[in-house]
C-alpha cells in the first residue's frame, strides 16, 4: 500500500547526496572567487610594477590563473546539471510511487547521472588544483628570485635558507 510516509521517505533518498552536493558548489564557488580575486590583483600590480622580473612572471600566472577559473566554471556547471539530476531523481521517485511514472528505471539512470557528474566535477577540480600548484610555484619562484638578489646585494646573507626542496 503506498502510503505519504513512503513516498516521501524514498523520494527523500538522494537528499543525502544534494546535501553533499550543495557543500562541494560552496566550497568549489570559494576557490573561484579567490582565484579571480588574485587576477585582479595580479593585474592592478602589472599596471604599477617597474621591475620586469615581476612583470614576466605575472605575465606567466594570469594565463594559468584564467584557465583555473575556466575549470572552476566548468565544474560549478557540472554541479548544477548533478544536482538538477537529483532533484529529478528525487521527483521521479514520487511519481513513480504514484503511478505517474510506468517506468522504474528513471529515478534510478537520473540518480546514477547524477552521480556521474559528480564524479566528472571532481576530476575537474582534481585537475585544477594541479594549476594551483603551478601558479603557487612561479609566484614563489618570483618570491625567492627578489629576496637572493636583495640578500646578494647586502653585506649579511641569511643563515637559514628560505625554501628546502624536498
Amino acid at each position: 500500500m503506498i502510503t505519504a510516509n513512503s513516498i516521501i521517505t524514498e523520494s527523500l533518498a538522494p537528499a543525502v547526496t544534494i546535501t553533499g552536493l550543495a557543500l562541494l558548489l560552496n566550497g568549489v564557488n570559494g576557490r573561484f572567487s579567490t582565484a579571480a580575486t588574485r587576477v585582479r590583483e595580479l593585474n592592478r600590480e602589472l599596471r604599477t610594477s617597474t621591475s620586469p622580473t615581476r612583470i614576466a612572471n605575472i605575465r606567466q600566472q594570469v594565463p594559468l590563473f584564467m584557465r583555473r577559473i575556466h575549470m572552476i566554471r566548468n565544474a560549478v556547471f557540472v554541479m548544477f546539471g548533478a544536482l538538477g539530476l537529483m532533484v529529478f531523481s528525487a521527483v521521479s521517485i514520487a511519481l513513480y510511487q504514484l503511478h505517474f511514472v510506468k517506468w522504474e528505471m528513471v529515478p534510478v539512470w537520473s540518480f546514477l547521472g547524477g552521480l556521474l557528474l559528480m564524479l566528472l566535477a571532481v576530476i575537474i577540480e582534481t585537475y585544477e588544483t594541479t594549476l594551483n600548484l603551478r601558479t603557487l610555484a612561479l609566484d614563489v619562484d618570483n618570491g625567492l628570485e627578489q629576496t637572493s638578489s636583495k640578500t646578494a646585494s647586502s653585506a649579511h646573507p641569511p643563515s637559514e635558507p628560505l625554501l628546502v626542496n624536498d
